[in-house]
């Protein structure tokens, strides 16, 4: 009970420290209110005139003379004096905004801004930057990003003015139309703000799969330093990293440093990964190896041919194309499917990596749909749109978010589970050195034990002659003191310490040196019969616990009853192993109370785990008033 309430205390004080954590970690992913005036835009969809926008003057000028253009209704401007003319459209600015900032969504068109005639932006430095004497060419490419400019803090009643490039055309230049660009006057801070929160929702999910990346990479490095050269670890890696390269390749900066690819990067890295998840899942299966490596070669075998094709250009963009571009979609979905079915298959079997991954998925599904049944009341939109996506993506056949909650299912189940089985590991490395450690020290007790009872029969031997000739004399002079002095004799032969020496080596030198221990303690012990085979269905460290906790119970309760003894009694019967400990203990009526152990309440407790594999009717205990016997009974 005390350890429990120690384990939900820990709990409780690692929850109250992870919040305010995660909440200064995923604070900066959210960007701060950004108030924004739309100056100048197109005419929107649905909307039938364009009133030249609030407060704008569209005009040509060339050495003085203004010449105003006429609005077409929807965002164009016509009245052009020639073909390539450069035109102005300014404008008072009367909003407020802190640290502002302009955006202009120049694509191919060149520009220069004024602030009250006053030069503060161009993409021409070359030119003669003078309102009226300005001709700015075209760009020969397409900006990825809009026009962004500073505006000083007293930008207030100032007026702004931006000249605008024009394309050469064939048609008659007071025909020709231009469209001024969007103006979008904005608070720079915000605009910060979300550089920040998207670099944020970027790099923390893909700083969390790195880390992720080398704890698996180290589990991989002990598992060799420990002799182990397993390539599971290294495979989970590759998932990994395939993830984190997905998660990168959606990033809003990721076209400008690789520009643009013919396939979209983000979904590639995606279908690897969970192809690279299925292959570790594979090398885990043992009973249904067959199905997860089915499963996993048509994963592999779809998204190669979707690379192939959209690479390649195999194929002309149409149904067949489109259907080739979402099969890993499909194949992902069902894969992942039969690969999560499997492992509960699996655990049903007792195989203890899909136990803990099946228990895991088992845990979150429980916890997403208690989630979602808590939303509808709370938050309708969200739970509202997790149904809409899934239903679209069953008419559609296209299963891409009922694949991303899958995915996310399978990878934090496997995860879990990987961690579990390296935590055993870790146990029961642990549990061998510490068997490992005892046996040493019992092997040294019990070679102490040998060496005190060879002295002891080499102290009998060296007085052998004395005492036949010592009986030689009383059976001449007082036959009666005969009886006495052999009586004498036995018991100190009696005395001779005793030594197991039974096939099983494990065996000898566990009961060798817990039979020293308790001659130490002045306690008697008899060995009834002495055999065991040389190998056990049990290992070494089940052994060691097993027959430790028989005997230190038994020499705590002997050594403080009044009279003490433990009587061992092990041997071969009908294809099974019997091993029967029997002491004293104390009497209910005497003030003696067992001395506790460390390990006091859990001795049975764990005899009846490990006897449990064998059968319940395998562990007999028995207690009178003066004796308590333990017997175990193990199938060869």
């Amino acid at each position: 009970m005390k350890r429990l309430l120690k384990l939900i205390l820990a709990l409780l004080l690692s929850g109250l420290l992870c919040v305010p954590a995660v909440f200064a970690v995923f604070y900066y992913t959210q960007p701060m209110e950004d108030v924004s005036h739309e100056l100048f835009r197109l005419v929107d969809d649905g909307e039938e005139y364009w009133d030249g926008g609030d407060g704008w003057v569209v005009y040509t000028e060339e050495a003085g003379k203004r010449t105003e253009l006429v609005s077409n209704g929807m965002g164009g401007y016509t009245g052009l004096s020639y073909s390539g003319q450069t035109f102005y459209y300014s404008k008072e600015l009367t909003e407020e905004s802190d640290s502002p900032m302009l955006k202009i969504g120049a694509v191919n068109r060149t520009v220069s801004v004024f602030l009250d005639g006053e030069m503060i932006y161009t993409d021409c430095p070359e030119l003669d930057n003078r309102i009226g004497y300005l001709t700015l060419p075209m760009l020969e490419y397409d900006r990825m990003e809009p026009v962004t400019v500073s505006l000083s803090p007293d930008y207030q009643g100032k007026t702004l003015t931006i000249a605008q490039s024009t394309g050469v055309s064939e048609t008659q230049p007071d025909d020709e139309t231009v469209w001024p660009c969007d103006v979008t006057l904005y608070c720079g801070y915000a605009y910060e703000s979300g550089l920040i929160a998207s670099s944020a929702k970027t790099m923390i999910p893909a700083v969390l799969l790195f880390s992720l990346l080398l704890l698996l990479i180290a589990v991989f490095i002990w598992n060799a330093s420990q002799g182990i050269f397993s390539p599971k670890p290294i495979i989970f890696a590759l998932a990994v990293l395939f993830q984190m390269c997905s998660v990168l390749a959606k990033a809003d900066f990721f076209f400008q440093y690789f520009g643009t690819l013919p396939i979209d990067l983000t979904d590639l890295f995606f279908y690897f990964s969970v192809g690279a998840f299925l292959l570790f899942l594979t090398l885990h299966a043992s009973r249904l190896r067959l199905l997860f490596a089915g499963a996993t070669l048509l994963q592999w075998i779809s998204v190669l041919l979707s690379f192939f094709i959209q690479t390649e250009k195999l194929l002309e963009y149409g149904d067949l194309y489109v259907f080739f571009m979402y099969l890993p979609q499909i194949t992902g979905f069902l894969t992942l499917a039969a690969a999560l079915i499997g492992a509960f298959l699996l655990w049903k079997r007792g195989i203890p990596f899909f136990r803990h991954m099946a228990q895991t998925a088992l845990i979150l599904i429980i916890g997403y749909l208690l989630f979602l049944a808590v939303s509808i009341p709370v938050l309708p939109g969200y739970a509202a749109s997790v149904f809409t996506r899934l239903a679209q993506g069953v008419i559609m056949l296209v299963p891409k978010f009922a694949l991303t909650l899958l995915w996310n299912l399978c990878l934090l189940s496997g995860l879990a589970a990987v961690l579990f089985d390296f935590i055993e590991q870790l146990s029961r490395r642990r549990t061998e050195l510490a068997v490992l450690s005892s046996k040493n020290r019992l092997a040294l007790e019990s070679y102490e034990n040998l060496r005190l009872q060879s002295e002891e029969i080499m102290m009998l031997r060296h007085d052998t002659v004395r005492h036949y000739t010592l009986l030689q004399a009383m059976a001449k002079d007082n036959p009666e003191q005969i009886s006495g002095y052999l009586e004498e004799l036995i018991g100190q032969t009696k005395q001779i310490r005793p030594v197991i020496a039974c096939r099983n080596q494990t065996l000898n030198i566990l009961l060798n040196g817990k039979l020293n221990i308790a001659k130490a303690k002045g306690i008697k012990t008899e060995i009834d019969r002495c055999d065991a085979p040389e190998k056990l269905p049990l290992s070494d460290p089940e052994l060691c616990s097993l027959i430790l906790n028989i005997l230190d119970n038994a020499i705590n309760a002997a050594s403080v009853s009044q009279k003490p003894y433990i009587l061992l009694d092990f041997h071969c019967k009908a294809q099974h192993f019997v091993f029967s400990c029997k002491n004293s203990v104390p009497d209910k009526a005497s003030d003696n109370k067992k001395t506790p152990t460390p390990e006091h309440g859990y001795g049975l407790k764990i005899i009846r785990q490990i006897m449990k594999r064998f059968g319940d009717n395998m562990l007999s205990v028995e207690q009178t008033k003066n004796a308590y016997r333990i017997t175990v009974v193990i199938p060869l």
